[in-house]
């Protein structure tokens, strides 16, 4: 399974010796169709400056009887799909090899791929054990063929495929993509062919814009055949109209122009007769480094009490864009922009003004009650709170730090969160009570990508969320910020001071609670299998 390089494949089946291929023109056949002989080649001589000059070296070449037959139907020579010495020369026809080796989705795979293609047409891949398990090291060398030379070889679909036959029958989410990508630590080389599902890597895949989305789609597979036809590069179904980027079904909408700037538009997808684009501020997707707290202000009815400030950030994939512009501009104007977010593909981050729990809590409910289906949390999607410092201390800071990033609190963190780690949030068992403290005397900053990110001055930001997907979710999760943001406080509990960073003695406290503040969230930790 591990990928063979060309030096490996050589010495292996001892082809860098040249006692091997004795005569000059004996063949060596290393499967039923290729085979080796050895040769001479000319090449230029660089060591006359004068005059182009060739000379000839010994060389080993690597032949196909399938190429042959086909050159000589042509009425032309015999061609060696590699040319190679010892010496380092060697010389690749990548069209020719690509006609010859069954299955080849890679163009121009490289010269160490080839090898590792040859290699496992003489020995065939063996991926399980004898009762069916994935051998030892799976994951490694496939990881290690993903981000090496291997990546070209058709074997790395092979074993990606045996993967996929793997995660399919686990539990979990439907996206089997997701569940790849997670298995292989989060590895986002792999993409999905939309058209075929085919998951594959970028040497095996091209680009195509496929009903106004530019993706990766497997190599070899005709479109036409699927239904598309090109209109412009863009590819589209037979009922499917292109208007502003968007891809729509001609059946089901109505076009109209906006009554400001008289572009076509849906009218679903408009205002009083106006597109999104002329709805003005709260309808439109601002840069990433737009300052929502400078546009929209602070929550001035949140002076009135004794909380802190929170700020929301919700990642969400949007399918119809302009319609989701219009829903969330509709639904959270005055209290939330929308921004744009390199993690997400096609989708946007909504980022509200600074405001006490309640307000948030009554904005975002209202949001979520009602979210269309083109609205959605993926799994690449978070929800990340900002928590104003003011409702730390020093000690309340570091037992807030501590606690999401105790090994021990693990499964009860993914429990509250909707999701484990991924590349943008993990635990760092490094940090403990006394990490913001030492950060703040000493000056330094910490991994801004942990559970808990610290390196704000005036907020300590909570990264650990999946994004609510509904409004029972959405006040799970806000009752536990607000929850520990109590709990983190001083002279609340008598247990000792480590023990307070369990997430027991958190359950047992929120449990003595005498107040309904915290039902919802009461109710979920018991009902889940973490307190049984």
């Amino acid at each position: 399974m591990r990928q063979i390089s060309q030096l490996r494949f050589l010495r292996k089946y001892d082809i860098d010796d040249p006692d091997v291929l004795v005569k000059s023109g004996e063949k060596r056949f290393i499967t039923d169709d290729f085979y080796l002989i050895r040769s001479t080649t000319k090449i230029r001589d660089y060591a006359s400056y004068h005059e182009i000059v060739f000379k000839e070296i010994p060389v080993f070449k690597l032949l196909s009887l399938k190429s042959d037959a086909y050159q000589a139907s042509i009425n032309k020579p015999q061609l060696s799909l590699i040319t190679w010495n010892n010496k380092g020369h060697s010389m690749v026809r990548r069209t020719l090899f690509s006609d010859s080796i069954p299955g080849l989705t890679s163009r121009y795979p490289s010269n160490n791929a080839i090898f590792d293609m040859l290699h496992y047409l003489i020995e065939p891949l063996v991926l399980r054990h004898g009762n069916g398990n994935l051998l030892r090291g799976f994951k490694n060398h496939l990881l290690t063929r993903i981000y090496g030379f291997g990546e070209e070889s058709i074997h790395t679909i092979t074993i990606l495929n045996e993967l996929r036959k793997e995660l399919e029958n686990e539990q979990g989410s439907d996206d089997i993509l997701y569940k790849m990508r997670t298995y292989l630590d989060n590895c986002m080389r792999l993409e999905q062919c939309p058209v075929t599902g085919i998951i594959s890597t970028p040497p095996h895949m091209l680009y195509a814009n496929i009903s106004g989305n530019r993706c990766h789609i497997a190599r070899g597979i005709d479109l036409e055949e699927h239904g598309y036809t090109e209109d412009g590069g863009i590819w589209l179904k037979e009922n499917e109209i292109m208007i502003d980027g968007t891809c729509y079904d001609s059946r089901t909408v109505k076009i109209i122009r906006c009554s400001s700037c008289n572009i076509k538009c849906v009218e679903e997808e408009t205002k009083d007769g106006e597109c999104v684009d002329c709805c003005g501020r709260d309808y439109r997707v601002h840069n990433y480094s737009h300052k929502v707290e400078e546009t929209l202000g602070f929550d001035k009815d949140n002076k009135e009490t004794n909380e802190p400030y929170l700020g929301i950030e919700l990642e969400y994939q949007v399918d119809r864009y302009k319609s989701g512009r219009l829903y969330t501009g509709n639904k959270l104007q005055g209290h939330a922009l929308m921004k744009d977010d390199g993690s997400i593909r096609h989708g946007f981050e909504i980022v509200t003004r600074p405001a006490g729990y309640w307000t948030h809590v009554m904005k975002l409910s209202s949001f979520l009650d009602d979210l269309p289906n083109n609205i959605k949390p993926h799994e690449s999607c978070g929800m990340h709170v900002h928590i104003s410092r003011s409702a730390f201390t020093f000690l309340g800071a570091g037992k807030f730090t501590e606690f999401f990033n105790r090994p021990e609190n693990a499964d009860f963190v993914k429990l509250i969160a909707g999701r484990g780690s991924t590349q943008y949030q993990k635990r760092d068992t490094s940090m403990d009570i006394k990490t913001p403290y030492l950060q703040v005397i000493r000056d330094y900053s910490v991994n801004r990508y942990n559970f808990v990110n610290i390196n704000n001055k005036k907020t300590i930001e909570l990264r650990i969320f999946a994004t609510p997907a509904d409004k029972m979710e959405f006040m799970i999760r806000m009752q536990f910020v607000k929850a520990m943001i109590e709990y983190c406080k001083p002279a609340q509990h008598s247990v000792p001071l480590k023990k307070q960073t369990h997430y027991e003695s958190f359950c047992n406290w929120l449990n003595n609670k005498r107040n309904n503040s915290y039902e919802i969230l009461n109710n979920f930790i018991k009902e889940s299998t973490i307190c049984a």
